[in-house]
């Protein structure tokens, strides 16, 4: 079903006048009552009756009294642009129509997924009948992307982090750290960005306790307090592009390590045509395969082994041939 269009119309020359004030309201502005009755031409209780209908057809109008004056507005969410038209070919708005399909698994978790499928409908909507290669409406059936696994995150902490990330503000959160069981409470960060690693939606922020910058993982911070009237900047050697390299997982810190596995005949085949990690090196030994990977830390890589059962071994390090063995008996005990 196609989403209901709320956006303020473009076209009609002489628009009604809940029309004209939603597209004001709509470009980001805050309308003082008396401003709408004077632009509009209509009377202060007419703006009133406005501003009614307005909010029945689901636009949702806010409204607050600034010195002793009713100011009306619209949330920056639920701001509109100027109408955009794409002239592009059509398997490039085949492309982006199916980009909305593959990115729905990885936004389920934020706030961003509602509108995401709002925007997918009036991209199908638009398109309708002007094309001629494809049938937007039936594009959905032919393909298929799981469901990220994250836990849903609380939309004011992301709306939150968003915008500070934008301003750089830095901001206070309440945190807690699954790895050691513990809460932080007003622990100061420098939001950078978000990443999406492994279904785990971080932020990436520089951290004032740790004076390093460390990941976040949105499902464990419960409060946000951004701290408008300040500005970051950083931290210097900062790289966006450069952050996750060297990473095998969503975890970050930990030593560079050389890792090789020996990975038996059965297994050989899922390493030669899949790509585990940026540094990937496969080499032919006997009774198998030789892979090698250059990571930082081995929490992850140490799960990443496990899973394969006996077909995958560590021949080194020795730091990491010890653990995956601990970890083995242990399981092997829980099941005996």
């Amino acid at each position: 079903m196609a989403a209901t269009d709320h956006s303020p119309s473009s076209y009609d020359p002489n628009p009604p006048t809940r029309v004209r004030l939603h597209k004001a309201l709509s470009r980001g502005r805050q309308i003082t009552q008396q401003e709408a009755s004077d632009e509009l031409g209509v009377s202060k209780r007419h703006v009133r009756d406005v501003v009614k209908t307005l909010r029945e057809e689901g636009v949702p109008v806010q409204e607050a009294f600034e010195d002793r004056r009713r100011v009306y507005y619209l949330e920056p969410g639920d701001w509109h642009s100027e109408a955009i038209t794409l002239d592009i070919p059509e398997r490039q708005l085949l492309t982006l129509l199916v980009a909305t399909q593959a990115a729905r698994p990885t936004l389920s978790p934020t706030p961003l997924a509602e509108d995401l499928d709002a925007a997918s409908a009036s991209l199908e909507e638009a398109l309708g009948g002007r094309v001629v290669s494809f049938i937007p409406a039936f594009e959905s059936e032919r393909w298929h992307f799981n469901r990220a696994t994250s836990v849903d995150i609380d939309p004011e902490v992301f709306w939150a982090l968003k915008r500070a990330i934008a301003d750089r503000h830095p901001v206070y959160i309440d945190y807690y750290s699954a790895s050691r069981g513990a809460w932080s409470q007003d622990r100061k960060i420098d939001p950078l960005m978000f990443a999406v690693r492994r279904g785990a939606w971080l932020c990436v922020a520089y951290c004032h306790e740790r004076d390093a910058t460390i990941d976040f993982n949105q499902v464990g911070i419960e409060q946000v307090d951004v701290a408008e009237e300040e500005h970051f900047t950083p931290p210097s050697g900062y790289n966006r592009d450069e952050y996750f390299e060297g990473r095998f997982g969503a975890l970050a810190g930990g030593d560079a390590h050389d890792v090789v596995l020996r990975i038996d005949d059965e297994l050989a085949p899922y390493f030669e045509r899949k790509l585990y990690h940026p540094t990937q090196e496969v080499s032919a030994v006997e009774e198998g395969i030789e892979v090698t990977f250059q990571v930082q830390g081995l929490d992850e890589i140490a799960s990443f082994v496990l899973s394969w059962g006996p077909g995958v071994e560590v021949r080194s390090p020795d730091s990491l041939r010890h653990r995956v063995a601990v970890e083995a008996r242990a399981v092997a005990k829980q099941y005996s």
